[in-house]
């Protein structure tokens, strides 16, 4: 029987049973920042445009998390309240199997966030039909990387992220190739809580390594692993599981696309895993 080592996570306060997250490092490779303006936004998403959710003072910290064209992506300060529709949480818990958190009590506020079906809320207040709760863990925010400096430890030497021309129609990208053995393990955010290592063997009694090419938009899935989704209306329905160069899938992160390369599945786990071997993005899909 060949073992696909996937040296993956399960967080089942943030992913679910059946999705997954990768391993945590050790307390010590956890970053810090420390916000050297005043009255500085964290923001919904990466850019002027993002909803403003809380202002930071000079000296206070955030955990690292991420960045991307001049932006930096951090974990949220348990401070911010986030909202979710109060019809579909009872006693705390959430009732769909997901449902969408935004950052202000009505549906013409940003997505920031996903909970899943069993997941049990910080609930805060209510407010016209909406619940305000405390975010969910591994959710994050934004904040420019004119007012942050890193604080332990230094600041890694990451390459800067390019926004694909939203001009461009159509184009084709070639992902890192990975043996299907064997993916690398992953920092994983460091304030998710309650993972525990898990070891996914690969289900003999299933196609293994056969090739596909799958239409979605790229969602994170948990750091360094990504997933396709379809989506209709305010539901997303997950499709398959990504893994591949982790900076290169950060680019197209919300990006319509269609992935070709190799699935392979694991028992226990509803998702097959593509390893893809090339990109297409905003791809025009023929019935």
């Amino acid at each position: 029987m060949r073992v696909l080592v996937l040296l993956l996570a399960i967080s089942m306060a943030v992913y679910g049973e059946n999705e997954l997250a990768t391993s945590v490092l050790p307390a010590a490779d956890v970053q810090i920042l420390r916000v050297t303006g005043d009255r500085v936004s964290l923001r919904s998403t990466p850019g002027l445009d993002g909803y403003p959710l809380e202002s930071m003072m000079r000296g206070d910290e955030l955990v690292y998390v991420g960045r991307t064209n001049g932006w930096v992506e951090v974990a949220v300060p348990d401070s911010i309240d986030f909202w979710v529709a109060s019809e579909y949480v009872t006693n705390g818990v959430v009732v769909p199997k997901k449902l969408n958190v935004r950052c202000g009590p009505n549906q013409n506020y940003g997505k920031v966030a996903l909970v899943l079906g069993g997941d049990q809320l910080d609930v805060r207040g209510e407010s016209n039909g909406w619940l305000q709760i405390a975010p969910p863990a591994g959710s994050t925010v934004w904040i420019s990387e004119d007012y942050v400096e890193f604080v332990q430890p230094p600041a890694p030497e990451v390459a800067e992220k390019k926004v694909p021309d939203p001009d461009v129609a159509e184009e084709t990208v070639v992902a890192e190739k990975i043996e299907p053995a064997v993916a690398t393990a992953v920092a994983a955010r460091p304030y998710v809580k309650e993972e525990k290592a898990l070891m996914l063997v690969m289900d003999e009694n299933r196609k293994q390594g056969d090739y596909v090419e799958i239409p979605g938009i790229l969602r994170r899935a948990g750091p360094g692993l990504f997933k396709l989704v379809l989506i209709d209306g305010e539901w997303e329905e997950p499709i398959c599981l990504v893994q591949g160069k982790v900076e290169q899938l950060e680019r197209y992160l919300n990006r319509s696309m269609l992935i070709k390369g190799k699935r392979y599945w694991a028992k226990g786990v509803d998702l097959p895993v593509v390893q893809p071997e090339g990109i297409h993005l905003d791809p025009i899909i023929k019935d």
